[in-house]
């Protein structure tokens, strides 16, 4: 089959976990289904997907993350991804699956192995509206901006802007992410604050890769967006919440088991 006739399935977070490890949550998703897709990704049934936000999700720690925010579009150090993070999306690539472009700020890759995946579906001027029109309504990065900015009151102000020389005849600027660098101050100046923080910031995050997923999928005309999540940690007001996914229109969603059983695999 060729990209644009087999099944395009974009898997989630929580779904590429056990793709690449069928016994790792047997209550979330049963291992004989997990193998059953893996098997149907690795021998062409399926074409597999992933997001480029579902790598920031799972090959950066929690205060990694915050760390990645705060320098990201900067010349700086990046934290390195976790290593066995890193390793499950080798092994997925390894099996077939594509990355899908979700720009979270800066663009960037935490995975190498992983390949761009083609724009089989619709052109790249296309998909990039698609995805576009999808998120922009969206809370997004909004929530974090407003949360970190109200942290500024009682901090130094962010250094400004820096020019950055990339050639003889060239220069670039860095963004200052005052919100985020605000966050990260937070986190490293206050460690007894740490958990309150976490408990504000790390769902907020979720429901801003959510988007950016969800958009990834629509934005490349896949077919299934294959999760096993139900929004729970953000709550009722979560973009993948069972009560809020009739707002998803042309987002045909299954969980595993439906994939399974919908594809008689």
């Amino acid at each position: 089959m060729t990209e644009t006739t087999k099944v395009r399935i974009t898997f989630d977070t929580n779904v590429c976990n056990v793709i690449h490890n069928p016994d790792k949550w047997p209550t979330l998703v049963a291992p004989d289904d997990a193998r059953k897709i893996r098997a149907a990704i690795s021998d062409g049934r399926i074409g597999g997907f992933v997001s480029e936000a579902t790598l920031f999700v799972e090959c950066l720690s929690f205060s990694d993350k915050l760390a990645y925010l705060a320098l990201v579009g900067t010349p700086d150090p990046r934290p390195a991804p976790d290593s066995k993070m890193v390793a499950m999306f080798d092994d997925l690539a390894s099996i077939g699956m594509k990355l899908l472009h979700a720009p979270l700020i800066g663009a960037e890759k935490f995975a190498e192995s992983i390949p761009w995946a083609q724009d089989a579906v619709y052109p790249i001027e296309e998909r990039q509206s698609r995805f576009s029109d999808f998120i922009r309504p969206l809370p997004g990065q909004g929530p974090l901006q407003t949360y970190g900015r109200s942290l500024l009151a009682n901090q130094p102000p962010v250094p400004s802007r820096r020019s950055i020389r990339t050639g003889s005849c060239s220069f670039s600027v860095s963004i200052a992410q005052d919100w985020a660098i605000a966050i990260k101050r937070e986190w490293d100046g206050n460690p007894s604050g740490q958990k309150a923080l976490e408990k504000v910031v790390r769902p907020v995050i979720g429901e801003w890769c959510d988007g950016l997923i969800v958009g990834s999928h629509v934005g490349y005309g896949n077919d299934i967006f294959c999760t096993a999540d139900q929004g729970k940690t953000a709550g009722r007001n979560s973009l993948l919440h069972p009560t809020n996914r009739a707002n998803l229109v042309g987002v045909r969603i299954m969980t595993p088991k439906d994939v399974v059983q919908h594809l008689s695999l």
